[in-house]
């Protein structure tokens, strides 16, 4: 879909400075956008630089996009790592679509989703989650704690036997995400684990086991998972879910969000099952959003360089030819009044560790507009009362600055998009 994006602002990504103008709307067909952009079209933002780092980090980003492109790659996978502005995935899940909804790629299904109000926290608004029996969370963020986390950084549990979980990729939203094949994380060796069933009308024609998930081929594309944990044998006390991935065996890109509340960059360090699951997901880009959290209640600028490049080195080791993609947070208040100068340190840090590890960089704390600039996201109806989180319509307005500054960089370095570039021209 060609000139999908109702493009605003216009926002480099690497090397380039660009200046941020109000909102001209774009003619597009069948747009994803459920922002309003009357909303946005007084919004303002003076001239912040973008810090860049050429093409060099996303290349290989680049070439499997034209190599999907051109017919000779099936997939593209695409994981982002964060914390709540992950989590509720309107920033994710808006640019998830806006790259799916993209002919010159195409949707390759759902990816990545986690039943979160089984264990009572936020789920996002395009996943429906019921269940029945009783479940118990443990995050990355519990300290007190050491959970079998996967890339999900947060568990489910349950100890009801017949307990079923039944999930809905399609709530709320723009595209389908029909799938024709499910993995599941779990702890495959665990033999006091309840039996993993799939009680879909569709019918399962084939499941294998892998060391630490279970993968499920349907007969027939379905656009709702049943889940059923059964006790079949006397050892059997509980089943403990890690996450479910939903795949369409379509020609496109996956995007696979895994964000959780409150969490640090110390907290996906905490994960032991973070290698096996990029390792069975293969993505081509790895997107980390930190940071927030790391910021917000005092700032160890060394301890954070030193626990982030740990984190970027453990990626590198499972997934060497995958490009790697820092985001910086956001501004943000203290006890929604106070400045935070914080986050201006954490970004810094970010982009000092992207130029040193040879990572791609968004400054989203500049494209924001620097320290204070929260203000001025809230008073256009953009960012939520604690002056911490965006709204709906502020986390949509940051995956298309994302997507756009995404799409530039792959225009200007890549041999298609530098011929898609050319073709948009008058």
């Amino acid at each position: 879909m060609k000139n999908l994006i109702k493009r605003s602002v216009f926002a480099w990504l690497f090397g380039a400075a660009f200046a941020f103008s109000a909102f001209t709307a774009l003619p597009v067909s069948k747009p994803v956008h459920r922002a309003s952009y009357r909303e946005f079209q007084a919004y303002h933002l003076d001239s912040p630089e973008d810090i860049a780092y050429a093409d060099q980090p996303m290349r290989r980003f680049h070439t499997t996009l034209d190599l999907l492109r051109n017919g000779r790659r099936q997939r593209v996978n695409i994981v982002h790592i964060g914390d709540s502005h992950v989590q509720a995935d309107y920033f994710s899940g808006h640019l998830r679509e806006i790259l799916q909804a993209d002919s010159l790629f195409g949707n390759a299904g759902r990816g990545l989703v986690f039943p979160y109000t089984a264990v009572r926290t936020n789920a996002p608004d395009n996943l429906k989650v019921t269940y029945t029996g009783t479940w118990e969370g443990c995050r990355n963020v519990a300290r007190d704690k050491a959970c079998d986390w996967g890339l999900a950084g947060i568990t489910a549990t349950t100890r009801s036997p017949e307990a079923t979980l039944t999930l809905d990729p399609n709530n709320q939203t723009v595209l389908p995400y029909g799938f024709t094949k499910v993995t599941v994380f779990c702890d495959t060796r665990d033999a006091t684990n309840f039996q993993l069933e799939i009680r879909n009308p569709e019918g399962v024609k084939s499941t294998s086991v892998g060391e630490g998930f279970v993968v499920f081929e349907l007969q027939q594309p379905a656009a709702s998972l049943n889940l059923g944990f059964r006790k079949t044998d006397d050892r059997q006390n509980h089943f403990t879910l890690q996450g479910v991935v939903l795949d369409n065996g379509q020609r496109g890109i996956q995007y696979h969000a895994a964000g959780v509340n409150g969490a640090e960059v110390t907290s996906v360090l905490r994960m032991p099952f973070l290698e096996r699951d990029l390792g069975v997901l293969k993505p081509d880009l790895v997107i980390v959003s930190l940071g927030t959290n790391d910021a917000f209640k005092g700032f160890d600028a060394k301890a954070f360089k030193r626990n982030y490049g740990e984190l970027i080195q453990r990626i590198r080791r499972v997934c060497p030819d995958a490009s790697v993609l820092l985001t910086t947070p956001g501004d943000n208040l203290r006890g929604r009044r106070h400045p935070n100068p914080d986050n201006a340190r954490a970004a810094k840090t970010i982009a000092e560790l992207a130029e040193e590890t040879g990572s791609a960089l968004w400054d989203f704390y500049e494209v924001m507009g620097g320290l204070g600039s929260v203000r001025r996201w809230h008073a256009h109806r953009l960012a939520s009362p604690d002056h911490v989180h965006l709204n709906q319509h502020g986390y949509m307005l940051q995956a298309e600055l994302l997507h756009d500054a995404l799409m530039a960089d792959y225009e200007a370095n890549s041999e298609f998009g530098m011929r898609s570039a050319e073709s948009r021209r008058p």
